[in-house]
């Protein structure tokens, strides 16, 4: 449709344009996603075979010190007169196969099976010797028992009058297993890594030994570290932090969604890979009663978080730009004044302000003695404002309009001030009403620069967890849920799930399943934001 078409359309037909487009554009923007990852990871294994291409041309092509160089890297470096940086690479592959001999190894296994069996007691049981000394030995049967009492009372009927004495044979710690293997695998692929860049190195320095062209020093390549490519000292720290401290352990707890990790079968370290089968049981297909509702309570709890994120998103942003525009409409007086209370709510620590809240509309709380008191409610009566899901709901939401309109305001303040007069004017001159120059000029010009940020007010409700559980707490509670209540969102009740059930298998099923849905829309989302669009409308 042009812009003069669009134009023609009655404000009805515009509003269903809008809203035909939004989701029109929301299922294109899906679908590249998706295809942009395929041709994403398309790239990356070309790039990998070529690689893997140029290894196997540095063999056919590489002289003899360049092929040892293959068993034994750093031989190459050495040849060719880089000396110090030959036996520093020849170190490391020593350390990588010393590593992978002593603990590697052994962690690469560990991390296929998590360890052995689960905890057991055995039983063992008084034979007197020849000089009459109880010895403790095996029951002949070798029997194990999970649950210490059982173990006890199978021990006294197995062997009345005896002497008995029960024995715990513990687990291996499946976690402890995983991480340790899955650090084995992130050692292995960075020394292939490293490898294959070694061994590119080595055959391009042999063709320029052979060209007869300068071959650079150890001390001149960390000069040249030392300047030109100083960034590349400067970042490696932060990245390896950032590896060690924040892939790692993100890469650990998803691939516990692929274990049965929880309190009830962990007994209590021990856990084994399950393959997708939380995944099957989240999308409809566990048989168990628990499984059945573990997928029911994701999809209702979805709804719900979806609901919360949109309205508490642009309730805030609308209602917060236009109390910017009162304050910031001509002839209005004391606009510092206004502007100072309104940061109030912001000035206190957010959750004293939510638990205020909770407090003053619990049962027994101020509103409802302040009501009582009014005679507004009987003295046999209690507010349930929180023990019902809809008014919990709507509580949580209005209570969030609160805390956030203030935010809004200051961010659009600032904006609202830099919009060209000259465009109010000409709008004024035109005859323009008062919504056709918020349509037509504050909105754009607000959400040109505001639209990055409406994006992650909008990840950032998904993920919302202090409005929900210092207000809430997740409540009112429910049987019709898992482990959760009527108003708990994603996060809330990934807390639940980890905090109060230890079901850590659940719980990093739904943390992949938020960041996938966050991701994904906000990608899409700031795809389609006219800060990406229309770069340079406002430069």
């Amino acid at each position: 449709m042009t812009y003069i078409e669009y134009v023609q359309l009655s404000p009805k037909e515009k509003i269903k344009y809008k809203f035909t487009s939004f989701f029109k554009n929301l299922g294109h923007g899906f679908i590249n996603f998706f295809v942009n990852l395929y041709f994403r990871l398309i790239r990356f294994f070309k790039g990998l075979g070529r690689s893997f291409k140029e290894v196997g041309y540095a063999f056919k092509h590489g002289n003899v010190f360049t092929k040892l160089s293959f068993l034994f890297l750093g031989v190459g470096h050495m040849a060719s007169g880089q000396i110090i940086k030959g036996i520093l690479i020849l170190l490391v592959e020593a350390l990588f196969i010393f590593y992978m001999i002593m603990t590697g190894g052994a962690a690469i296994y560990g991390f296929t099976t998590l360890g052995n069996l689960e905890s057991y007691f055995q039983c063992l049981h008084g034979v007197p010797d020849a000089s009459g000394n109880v010895n403790f030995v095996l029951d002949s049967n070798d029997y194990h028992f999970l649950d210490q009492s059982t173990a006890g009372e199978m021990c006294e009927l197995l062997h009345p009058g005896e002497s008995i004495q029960l024995t715990q044979i513990r687990c291996d710690n499946s976690f402890t297993f995983l991480l340790f293997g899955l650090l084995a695998i992130v050692i292995i692929v960075a020394f292939v890594l490293f490898y294959i860049s070694t061994i590119k190195n080595t055959i391009l320095l042999q063709e320029r030994k052979q060209a007869k062209l300068h071959v650079s020093t150890f001390f001149e390549d960390i000069k040249d570290y030392l300047d030109g490519k100083f960034h590349r000292v400067l970042l490696a720290l932060p990245i390896l932090g950032v590896c060690v401290f924040t892939i790692l352990p993100i890469i650990d707890m998803i691939l516990m969604a692929f274990t049965n990790y929880n309190r009830t079968t962990s007994y209590p370290r021990f856990f084994s890979w399950i393959g997708i089968d939380n995944f099957i049981t989240l999308f409809g297909g566990g048989m168990s009663k628990s499984g059945a509702k573990f997928g029911l309570t994701f999809v209702k709890i979805l709804g719900w978080t979806m609901i919360w994120a949109v309205l508490a998103t642009f309730l805030n942003y609308f209602l917060g730009m236009f109390v910017a525009m009162l304050i910031n409409k001509k002839g209005i007086k004391f606009k510092k004044v206004f502007r100072t209370v309104l940061v109030f709510s912001i000035a206190m620590p957010q959750f004293i302000s939510l638990l205020a809240f909770n407090k003053f509309f619990a049962k027994g709380g101020m509103i409802e003695s302040l009501l009582k008191l009014l005679g507004l409610m009987s003295q046999n009566d209690a507010l349930r404002i929180l023990d019902q899901a809809t008014s919990a709901r709507i509580f949580i939401i209005i209570v969030n309009i609160w805390v956030g309109i203030p935010y809004t305001m200051l961010a659009v303040t600032g904006i609202l001030m830099n919009v060209p007069e000259d465009l109010y004017e000409s709008a004024q001159i035109d005859g323009a009403s008062p919504f056709t120059v918020y349509t037509k000029i504050t909105l754009p010009y607000v959400i040109f620069i505001t639209g990055p940020k409406l994006i992650t007010d909008f990840v950032g409700n998904i993920n919302n967890f202090n409005v929900i559980y210092f207000l809430t707490g997740g409540n009112p509670a429910t049987n019709d849920y898992l482990n959760a209540g009527k108003t708990d969102l994603l996060v809330t009740w990934l807390y639940k799930l980890t905090v109060n059930q230890m079901n850590y298998s659940y719980a990093s099923v739904i943390g992949i399943m938020i960041f996938v849905i966050c991701a994904v829309l906000s990608l899409i989302a700031y795809r389609h934001t006219s800060a990406v669009k229309n770069e340079e409308d406002f430069a």
